[in-house]
């Protein structure tokens, strides 16, 4: 211990007497431990860290399964969950919920958010006590007993002032008012992680939250109402194989005495997966490659960054070849004097892996914060480390110190002897270096390539944002507003619904610079979406297809700019409740998928049952154009039109066409318009209110494509920052090394010029070798990417071509600065001080 003591104060020590070497090795050092450390966190928060549950191993999700289709499944009615929760030996607790968007009344002001509708025993079955308050009691949570009360997160307390008196008081949820009962637990985000619903309300308000996205939204007690997403607890030595058998004993006896409601079911147990909450069982499988890729860049940096160190360490190193051969020379054993520089390096990463922490709490923070201005959740997450993370950055300050520390300390650590006394402090030779393989030059070069290889990945990033931004969705952008209210927040039924958003309609077609007006259930890229299995009507044998589904008013496809092929758009008379016909207006994608090179005009379709929404058939009388509804993954997909008049949905939203004008009129325009909405209805909420544009700017999907490519940038310049100055360090070394043989070379006559280009030629070739191997490695990248990016080969000859000009511009500044040096030597002056 009093010899580690002994090269740790020594260390210091010698850090202490160049600070200028320590401060620009600390930099180098918690930029590449800052950019892993930031990564490893937000793996950290998504897959690794322990959820706020007590003995997780316990928890699973129950799943009810079809069991002619072994894909297929569904959710739980409330009576068979109360049935399975009372006649079972499988779960020593068995809880049940559903996540519904509400709105939240504060002041004038409503604004979305998700809430967990849930029973009685949500908090006991994750065996987390609340923070405040009480749970929900069993006639809360009894079907139909509309007793108001809600549980908040402690995050949402937190953020609302944390009023230690809020226990007791009043919240304004879907136009209700609603008592606040407990504070869940600091941390809780039930099975998911980092993400939180702000809101827990009894099942027993299932009725009056629960939302109408799926058809006409039925009592939470009927059989067939299958609304419910099941967690339980296995009792002690329960395994999945006994839960299934006798789960599957359970499904028969159920199904015996409900045939209609529970044909062809039985029930199983899956483990739950961290990121998603679904009637069926999923993994999180899916991210783990986003994340290995994430770590792999992030550790390319770690690597460079070690890289640079080395050549730094054996650049310092080379001025103290004189005091090492003195301590050897005295009998100092090379492993002392190996320890001793793996300790100095040690202390180096130590200092930079500090730093890194900075770094990653304030990157992480800042993009936890860019997600949360998108998804109206409550995202729980602490910038702050914890023991993983901590004995992460551990591992990469060793991890960095064997890389840059151990081979440096080998070769410094056994000089010739005789030499190195006879040498004077300052002098050496830069022959090694001279050679294009020498070690040092080996470095510089796999740093290049390295640093290529990131800033082309993050070029093909950039230009898949780019491509994405100016990606044509097949709608109009320009000059359109989107309005988003709903009706039942205020309370109004369907009838009284509908008679306010017609009467708002018309109102707002009448304001001067309206051209057109009209009205939708979803919006393009937007949080909510709609889905229906399509097929000719009477084929049997085919699988349904899937089709985004869109319940629209009249004029919705000229107030979009989306192009009628054939037929016709839905007229006034269709918006009416209760329209006779049921018709159907599907996009070129459907017509093509179900009736290729035939007319699908007057073709009868099927669509299959969602929800409580029924399956019917309805006659197709237009074919439109596409559109995009997302960037990541399948870009175009089949639409499926309803006219409002056959489906209605409370959450609205409302398209306007305005005119071109100055942004000063457009403003003006917008003003009257939201006047228009405040005075038509102002118990009417308004959700949203924004222009297309905006719209389309705050979507997730391209928050996903933006973030990509701004962490790949970052990742990318760093890199080439890295390995520019490490191309810096070995030219301004090599030339504070050949000074004497420059000097000379200029004594004889050489001109300045020819000493420039000397050193410049020599950067040249390191930069090319280093060039020509990042662009193999990017090609390879490139192919593993390609699926990540949108309308972006993997092999783009822009970025192909660009970025390696880029860098080698870069690295012959960096290189000019140290052979600007060379050109300026005075022979006089090198040869008298040598």
């Amino acid at each position: 211990m009093s010899v580690l003591l002994r090269d740790l104060r020594y260390g210091v020590r010698m850090l202490a007497k160049q600070p200028g070497f320590t401060a620009a090795a600390a930099l180098v050092l918690a930029l590449g431990i800052g950019a892993n450390t930031a990564m490893f966190s937000l793996v950290n928060a998504f897959l690794l860290k322990p959820l706020l549950i007590q003995n997780p191993s316990e928890l699973v999700g129950a799943f009810s399964r079809d069991t002619k289709k072994a894909d297929s499944y569904r959710a739980f009615s409330y009576p068979n969950y109360s049935d399975l929760r009372e006649k079972n030996s499988t779960f020593a607790s068995l809880m049940s919920h559903n996540l519904a968007m509400v709105g939240i009344t504060e002041g004038e002001a409503t604004r979305r958010t998700f809430a967990d509708i849930v029973s009685s025993n949500y908090f006991t079955t994750f065996g987390v006590a609340l923070f405040r308050g009480r749970t929900f009691t069993p006639e809360e949570e009894r079907p139909g007993s509309g007793i108001p009360v809600a549980i908040i997160s402690y995050s949402r307390w937190k953020k609302s002032g944390a009023d230690p008196d809020v226990i007791g008081k009043t919240l304004h949820v879907n136009g209700r008012i609603f008592t606040i009962v407990g504070i869940a637990a600091e941390g809780f985000t039930g099975t998911t992680a980092l993400i939180s619903s702000e809101l827990y309300l009894p099942l027993g308000m299932y009725e009056s939250v629960i939302n109408d996205f799926e058809g006409t939204p039925r009592p939470l007690a009927a059989r067939d109402n299958r609304a419910l997403m099941l967690v339980g607890r296995l009792r002690p030595g329960m395994t999945q194989q006994k839960a299934d058998a006798e789960l599957a004993v359970v499904a028969a006896q159920m199904e015996k005495a409900y045939p209609g409601e529970n044909k062809d079911q039985t029930f199983v147990v899956r483990p739950l997966s961290r990121l998603s909450i679904s009637t069926s069982p999923s993994s999180d499988a899916e991210l783990v490659l986003p994340s290995m890729l994430l770590l792999s860049m992030a550790g390319i940096v770690l690597l460079i960054a070690s890289l640079n160190l080395a050549n730094m360490m054996l650049a310092r190193g080379a001025a103290r070849r004189k005091e090492i051969a003195i301590r050897l020379a005295l009998g100092g054993g090379r492993g002392r004097i190996v320890r001793q520089l793996l300790t100095e390096g040690m202390l180096l990463a130590i200092i930079g892996g500090a730093a890194s922490l900075v770094i990653a709490s304030w990157s992480t923070r800042a993009l936890v914060k860019s997600l949360s201005l998108l998804v109206p959740l409550d995202i729980v997450y602490s910038a702050g480390p914890d023991l993983r993370i901590l004995a992460a950055v551990l591992g990469f300050c060793v991890l960095s110190t064997v890389v840059f520390g151990l081979a440096p300390a080998a070769k410094l650590s056994k000089p010739d002897l005789v030499s190195g006394l006879k040498e004077t402090t300052g002098m050496g030779t830069a022959g090694g270096s001279r050679r294009l393989f020498a070690g040092r030059n080996i470095l510089v070069m796999t740093q290049v390539a390295l640093s290529l290889t990131l800033l082309t990945a993050a070029g093909l990033f950039l230009r898949s944002a780019q491509r994405a931004a100016q990606v044509s969705p097949g709608f109009r952008l320009e000059n359109g507003v989107l309005i988003e209210v709903d009706a039942s927040l205020a309370g109004y039924n369907e009838a009284r619904g509908r008679s306010t958003y017609q009467r708002l309609l018309d109102r707002l077609r009448a304001v001067a610079g309206v051209e057109s007006a009209s009205l939708a259930a979803t919006v393009p890229f937007g949080m909510i979406s709609l889905g229906r299995g399509i097929q000719k009507a009477g084929e049997t044998t085919e699988k349904p297809i899937h089709a985004r589904l869109n319940i629209i008013g009249e004029d919705y496809f000229r107030t979009l700019g989306i192009p009628v092929l054939r037929g016709r758009e839905f007229g006034p008379q269709e918006m009416q409740a209760g329209s006779a016909k049921q018709i159907a207006i599907i996009d070129q994608t459907a017509a093509q998928r179900l009736w290729p090179n035939q007319n699908p005009l007057g073709q009868r379709l099927h669509m299959s049952p969602e929800g409580t929404d029924p399956a019917r058939e309805v006659e197709i009388v237009g074919v439109v154009g596409g559109i995009h509804e997302n960037i990541v993954g399948q870009a175009v997909e089949p639409h499926l039109y309803l006219p409002f008049g056959q489906r209605y949905l409370s959450d609205l939203n409302f398209h306007l066409k305005i005119a071109a004008m100055g942004s000063d009129a457009e403003a003006r325009l917008l003003d009257t318009v939201r006047r228009e909405v405040r005075a038509e209805d102002n118990k009417l909420p308004v959700l949203n209110f924004k222009t297309m544009k905006q719209h389309m700017e705050a979507s997730m999907d391209l928050w996903i494509v933006r973030t990509g490519a701004t962490m790949f940038t970052i990742f990318g310049a760093v890199a080439m920052f890295l390995a520019v100055i490490g191309l810096y360090g070995l030219k301004a070394y090599t030339v504070s090394q050949r000074t004497r043989e420059i000097g000379i070379r200029m004594a004889l006559g050489a001109a300045a010029g020819e000493n420039l280009r000397m050193i410049l030629k020599e950067g040249l070739v390191l930069t090319l070798v280093g060039v020509a191997a990042g662009i193999a490695l990017s090609l390879g990248l490139g192919k593993l990417l390609a699926g990540m990016l949108y309308e972006v080969s993997g092999a783009d000859p822009v970025i192909f071509s660009v970025t390696p000009l880029l860098l080698i511009a870069v690295s012959m500044v960096a290189c000019y600065l140290p052979a600007r040096r060379a050109a300026r030597v005075d022979p006089m002056v090198a040869l008298r001080d040598e």
